[in-house]
Order: C-alpha cells, then sequence, then structure tokens
C-alpha cells in the first residue's frame, strides 16, 4: 500500500495544473518470447481462445494489442509486447481478479510464450484523429523516453504535445499520441525518465508522411517550439502493432 501511495503522489506531483489534460486511463505491458517449438500461429490460436473467454466472463471493457519489433535494437532481444488497456485502476483490478481466477488455469497455463517483463502504468491519450477500426494489420508504434525541463510538469508537457499533435491534424496528418507514466513493475531504464512518449498511426504511409511533414512544414513552428521548452527525449523505437481484441 505505501509503494501505491507514493506511486500516486509521484504521478500527481509531476501534473501540477494539469486541468484541461483528461483523466489517465491504465496500462499494462508485457515483453514475451515464444515458448520452444511455439510461433506466432500458436499464439493467434491461443488469442482466438481468450478472446471466447473474455467475451464470455470480462467486465472491463479491455482492449489489447500486440506489438512486434520493427526499428530497434536488438530486434531480437524478445518476440513481442503484450498491450492492454483499460479505464481506470478499478478495472485493472477487476481484471486481474478474472485473469488469475482458479477456473482460468488452464487457459492461463496454456499461453504459448514466457513474459520476462511486466509492468502497468497510466495513459493521458492525446486527441486523435482516426479510429480505432481504421488501424491497419500492422500499424506503426514508436516509443521515446523523456525528461521534463526545468519548471515543467506532466501538465504542460500533456498541452505541449496536444498543439503539435493538432498542427499535425490540421495539416491532414493521421495520427495519435500518448503520454505514459510507467508504475507498478517498471524496470529502472524506464523510470528513470520522467514519462514515456507514444505516437501510432493508422499505416505506414502514414506514418511517412507525418514525418516529411513535421520536417518540411513544422519544425520551427510555435508548436514545434513549444514541445522543445517543455521537454526532450532520446530516439525512438518502432514496433509494428496489431490490435487482437477491440472494444471501441
Amino acid at each position: 500500500m505505501k509503494h501505491l501511495f507514493i506511486t500516486f503522489t509521484l504521478v500527481s506531483s509531476l501534473f501540477v495544473s494539469a486541468q484541461e489534460a483528461p483523466d489517465p486511463i491504465r496500462a499494462e505491458y508485457f515483453t514475451c518470447s515464444f515458448n520452444a517449438g511455439k510461433d506466432m500461429d500458436d499464439m493467434m490460436k491461443w488469442v482466438e481462445k481468450w478472446n471466447r473467454w473474455m467475451d464470455a466472463t470480462d467486465e472491463t471493457n479491455y482492449t489489447a494489442a500486440m506489438l512486434f519489433p520493427r526499428y530497434r535494437t536488438p530486434t531480437t532481444e524478445f518476440d513481442l509486447i503484450w498491450v492492454g488497456h483499460v479505464k481506470n485502476s478499478e478495472m485493472l483490478g477487476k481484471g486481474n481478479d478474472n485473469w488469475l481466477s482458479a477456473s482460468n488455469r488452464s487457459l492461463r497455463e496454456s499461453i504459448p510464450v514466457t513474459c520476462g517483463e511486466s509492468f502497468n502504468a497510466y495513459q493521458w491519450v492525446a486527441v486523435s484523429n482516426f479510429s480505432p477500426k481504421d488501424l491497419s494489420d500492422s500499424y506503426p508504434v514508436s516509443y521515446r523516453y523523456c525528461d521534463l525541463k526545468e519548471g515543467k510538469n506532466l501538465g504542460d508537457a500533456y498541452a505541449a504535445l496536444s498543439g503539435i499533435q493538432e498542427a499535425h491534424h490540421a495539416s491532414g496528418m493521421k495520427s495519435g499520441a500518448r503520454i505514459i507514466r510507467p508504475s507498478n513493475g517498471a524496470p529502472s531504464d524506464l523510470t528513470k525518465y520522467d514519462f514515456v512518449l507514444s505516437y501510432a498511426n493508422p499505416t505506414w504511409a502514414d506514418w511517412g508522411r507525418l514525418v516529411d511533414n513535421y520536417w518540411g512544414n513544422l519544425n520551427g513552428s510555435d508548436a514545434a517550439n513549444k514541445v522543445r521548452e517543455t521537454y526532450s527525449c532520446e530516439g525512438s523505437r518502432m514496433y509494428a502493432g496489431t490490435v487482437i481484441r477491440n472494444n471501441n
């Protein structure tokens, strides 16, 4: 309980004066590798069983995707990242009650991967101009590790991120972004940063157009300069995402 209180206090202190930011949703991340003799076909067969079980038992409106390494080094450190989302902490807890129930033991133990890293997080979702239904079967997702500039907080970062997103959208680009604050179980390579920034686009072509638009039209703009004044990030890691459960 003390750890949970400290985590919540830290998140709150970083979000001072964030009245314009929405309430955060909760997410969970599992970094996994295929068990010996198992592959993606086995995983997708298991996902079908999991979805049937979720259809019958889930009360949290859980959504999920799998992310596969595309542009990161090394690419062979793991096979996939499982990412799940729910509305709030109560739903995250309720989902764990369901998943860890004795009646679900058979499904739980039959998953064809071993997950060597797991943590949950808070996510503040910036305005997106596309629907989850618009996502391709292998859409781009990027993550960057970021630090706030002196005197700035996560509310400032959310405002700056929203500003650059609105500029992209006004230029006809399709994009979504999130500020992520890792919480319980987060590895040390994440907790040393103030937050993680995530971007997504419906297709890889949309991602490429957005990059070209930034360097050709938005670099040096008021929106871009606001970002530079508020936070700085290291180079991104990119993944190909596949939605496996969508209730939106």
